[in-house]
């Protein structure tokens, strides 16, 4: 898995090599982002066996934290070869503000 930024938003990329979009299920609850899924090992034909095997097969969880506020809507999946990419917009309470220069007020001062 990497994480980037871009433009203030965050770039998650997960290397999901022989799996489907039917085969992860991704979810957004309490600040936290779940991308589930299983790679299921594949049937052999009778009267083969495994000699040797190194990949990795069954069910993985990986948990992301981000952001307080982030509007699960505006989070974007999509995979290609094998790749996850989830792009979660920055909320906007973290945006940056432009504040605009007014007319310069008087201060009071406190009466004892």
């Amino acid at each position: 898995m990497d994480v980037s930024v871009s433009g203030g938003d965050l770039v998650l990329t997960l290397d999901l090599p022989g799996l489907t979009t039917d085969d992860i299920d991704i979810e957004l609850a309490n600040d936290a982002l779940t991308v589930r899924g299983a790679r299921k090992r594949p049937q052999l034909e009778d009267g083969t066996t495994w000699a040797h095997a190194e990949r990795t097969f069954g069910a993985f969880e990986r948990t992301f934290r981000v952001p307080r506020g982030v509007d699960p809507d505006s989070i974007t999946a999509s995979m290609e070869n094998g790749v996850l990419s989830l792009i979660v917009p920055r909320p906007d309470r973290l945006q940056p503000k432009k504040i605009a220069i007014g007319e310069q007020r008087e201060l009071e001062a406190a009466t004892a």
